[in-house]
C-alpha cells in the first residue's frame, strides 16, 4: 500500500469505529427522574415484589437497569392516596443499528443499551385531601 492509501484506509477505519461503539458507551443503566404533584412524596421502585430502589422525597432520581424493566413505582405522601405507576422499557428509543453489526452472545447485551426506560421523567399526580 502506498502512503496516501494507508492514510485513506486509516481515516475510513476511524470514521467507522464510533458508529459501533455508541451503544456500548451508553451503558446498561439509566438514571430516571421521578417527580410528584405535590412534591415531597416518598418513592419505592420494585419488580416482582422486590424493592430495587428508593428515593427520599420527590423530586429525585433512581438508576435502574434497562433490561430489567418494567418496574412498579409507588408514591406515598401523608394526606394523599398511594399511587403506583409503571416504568417500561422503551423499544423505540435509541438505534439498534448502533450495535455496529455485533453478532454472537454479546449482541443482546449491546442492543439492550439502545433501549431506554419510559416515561422519563415519571410524574405522579397525587390525589390528596
Amino acid at each position: 500500500m502506498m502512503g496516501s492509501d494507508k492514510t485513506i484506509f486509516g481515516l475510513v477505519a476511524i470514521l467507522l469505529v464510533p458508529a459501533g461503539c455508541t451503544t456500548v458507551a451508553r451503558g446498561a443503566t439509566e438514571s430516571v427522574r421521578i417527580e410528584s404533584n405535590p412534591a415531597g412524596a416518598s418513592v419505592v421502585v420494585a419488580k416482582d415484589g422486590v424493592t430495587l430502589g428508593e428515593c427520599g422525597t420527590t423530586p429525585c432520581e433512581v438508576t435502574l437497569e434497562r433490561e430489567a424493566a418494567p418496574f412498579l413505582v409507588t408514591f406515598a405522601k401523608t394526606g394523599c392516596q398511594l399511587q403506583t405507576l409503571v416504568l417500561e422499557r422503551d423499544h423505540t428509543s435509541g438505534n439498534t443499528l448502533d450495535a455496529g453489526g455485533v453478532a454472537g452472545p454479546d449482541a443482546d447485551a449491546v442492543s439492550e443499551a439502545a433501549h431506554g426506560i419510559k416515561p422519563n421523567p415519571l410524574v405522579a399526580n397525587l390525589v390528596c385531601n
